[in-house]
């Protein structure tokens, strides 16, 4: 014997290998034996993500704290890298169960059918074509080499053009029924739809257009549930639709918001980014000069919103004392004027020194900017609602610089209450669903109470009814 241990010293250091790379090469290993192996991690992948669902669904039905957020992101990782793994095995199962088999193996399988695909039509190596987007056809950068050789994208559709190879292309059909597959789920998840009410990917409408409606949906749930989704789509579509790209729509986002993939790239759709670093100067927050305090803020908030309102089928607009959806042409013009007046007046205000005038300029442009709202309304701390927080922060801020004495009062309890102590006189307020006034709750403070030397007592506005 020469000493070493047969288990775990073969003439090389194992211990040094980082565990994924281990774990790459078990899974990439033939016999009979590594079959087995990799048999048992698919049940755990499939253990994980029905542990990841069910922790979700208790956290959204009983409220729990969000103590543990980070630790669930953490898992819903590790399940997304376990996954990836299994997928890039060289034998790929048929897509089957989708708790156990994943839209991964249909990148891999992409890759070996590109493998034996005629040379004429060029090489891919790993990638499917995206579903939607048949021509969107790149490989991998060789090692040492340039750019990806891109054959023909829209090749086939020239006369004489050299066609896509059948295999690659029925590769990307994998992952289009992979990604169909994980729509269905999230429509008929019953903690989903309480969040979002109704079915939140319509049937009938492109892929693009669903992709697009179930990343926003996300951004309105409990973040524990928006963890595991993110998650089940990570393991079915293409993973370089999901990391930002230079050809991104980046919409301008306050430095004091973590940046966040908004809508992940589909096919050869790009994707929307929301970017702290992006240029706030322009667009809806032409308005403002710059010297306003709070301005990145103010004009990070205005950019996004004025984005999601445009962009979220689901949207409503709290502009009158109903919800009207923004998806009506008029309303989202008149939703893009009246944010564009508010942001005017605000900077006007601080221009003039106004001081109390001032805070009131920045609690109706904050009005504006909560403006855009959901029915049912978004979950607690789901990205949205930490988002639309935010906008108390500005008024507070502006408050602080300029008028200190003012006393802001986010509205909360009980609507009843709220009335009888003055902090909003009803005329504009949002009813819900509610048999009475008395029976309603305040589910969202659109605009807070102030009260000043100056400017007396100004009602909020608020949203009202019965609880979620």
């Amino acid at each position: 014997m020469d000493g070493r241990d047969p288990v775990t010293d073969s003439g090389t250091h194992l211990t040094d290998v980082p565990f994924e790379e281990l774990l790459a090469t078990v899974l990439c290993a033939e016999g009979r034996y590594a079959e087995l192996f990799r048999e048992h991690v698919t049940r755990l992948g499939g253990v994980m993500q029905e542990g990841l669902l069910r922790a979700a669904m208790d956290r959204a039905r009983r409220g729990v704290p969000g103590e543990e957020d980070e630790m669930w992101q953490c898992v819903a990782e590790l399940y997304r890298r376990l996954v990836s793994r299994l997928d890039r095995r060289p034998a790929p199962a048929p897509l089957t169960e989708p708790a156990t088999a994943t839209a991964g193996a249909a990148e891999a399988a992409a890759a070996q059918a590109a493998r034996q695909a005629d040379p004429a039509v060029g090489t891919v190596t790993g990638r499917a074509v995206p579903p939607g987007d048949d021509g969107a056809v790149a490989g991998a950068p060789a090692a040492g080499g340039g750019p990806p050789h891109r054959p023909d994208v829209d090749g086939w559709a020239v006369p004489g053009a050299r066609p896509v190879a059948p295999e690659v292309r029925e590769a990307g059909e994998q992952v289009r029924r992979a990604i169909e597959q994980v729509f269905v789920e999230f429509a008929d998840e019953a903690e989903v739809r309480r969040w979002t009410g109704g079915r939140p990917v319509p049937a009938g409408f492109e892929l693009v257009d669903r992709w697009r409606a179930f990343h926003l949906s996300l951004l309105r749930l409990p973040p524990a549930l928006e963890a595991f989704w993110t998650a089940r789509m990570r393991s079915a579509a293409p993973a370089y639709w999901l990391e930002p790209a230079e050809n991104w729509q980046r919409v301008p986002a306050p430095a004091t918001v973590p940046g966040r993939v908004l809508v992940p790239a589909c096919g050869r759709y790009p994707g929307v980014l929301a970017d702290p670093r992006a240029s706030k100067a322009g667009g809806v927050a032409a308005p403002l000069s710059g010297n306003e305090p709070g301005h990145d803020l103010a004009a990070g908030l205005a950019h996004q919103m004025s984005w999601l309102a445009a962009a979220d089928e689901a949207a409503h607009s709290a502009r009158t004392w109903q919800l009207t959806p923004l998806r009506d042409p008029h309303e989202g013009v008149g939703y893009t004027e009246l944010l564009t007046e508010r942001l005017a007046k605000f900077s006007q205000a601080v221009a003039w020194g106004e001081t109390e005038r001032c805070v009131l300029r920045a609690a109706q442009l904050a009005e504006g900017l909560r403006m855009v709202v959901h029915r049912p309304l978004v979950a607690p701390d789901s990205w949205w609602h930490r988002l639309r927080d935010e906008t108390v922060r500005f008024v507070r801020e502006v408050a602080a610089e300029h008028a200190p004495h003012v006393v802001i009062t986010e509205i909360a309890g009980r609507y009843a209450e709220a009335m009888n102590n003055g902090l909003t006189d009803g005329r504009d307020d949002v009813r819900l669903t509610s048999a009475s006034e008395s029976d309603g709750l305040v589910l969202d403070c659109l605009r807070p109470h102030l009260r000043g030397t100056e400017l007396g007592d100004k009602p909020g506005r608020v949203v009202y009814g019965a609880a979620h």
